[in-house]
């Protein structure tokens, strides 16, 4: 099974959007999420809110070379836990709308 992720299934074989800045303002957000984490939602709506249409990755729907993948790189920046943010090339674990706006007026 393949993860389900905005803008278009992401495979097993790990295809990801480049982490360059999708508009000349604003930086590709990645949001790795579980379909049952309640900060994940929140997460997500506070991307859409500003009208930013995060990648969404959602970890339980993934095959397990993927969530194998996902899995190193949290622990690769400490995380351990949902959701786990990227935006351009930072990394935000869990839900934190401060760092998140920070991150997006710095781009």
């Amino acid at each position: 099974m393949s993860a389900v992720a905005a803008g278009g299934p992401v495979g097993i074989s790990g295809q990801e959007r480049t982490e360059e800045a999708t508009t000349a303002t604003t930086p590709t957000v990645i949001v790795y999420s579980l379909t049952t984490c309640g900060w994940c939602a929140k997460t997500k709506a506070f991307f859409r809110a500003r009208g930013i249409d995060p990648f969404i990755i959602e970890f339980d729907m993934a095959g397990p070379d993927l969530q194998a993948k996902i899995s190193a790189e949290m622990r690769q920046h400490g995380a351990t836990g949902f959701p786990f943010v990227k935006i351009g090339r930072h990394v935000v674990p869990g839900y934190s709308p401060e760092d998140y706006e920070r991150l997006l007026k710095a781009a």
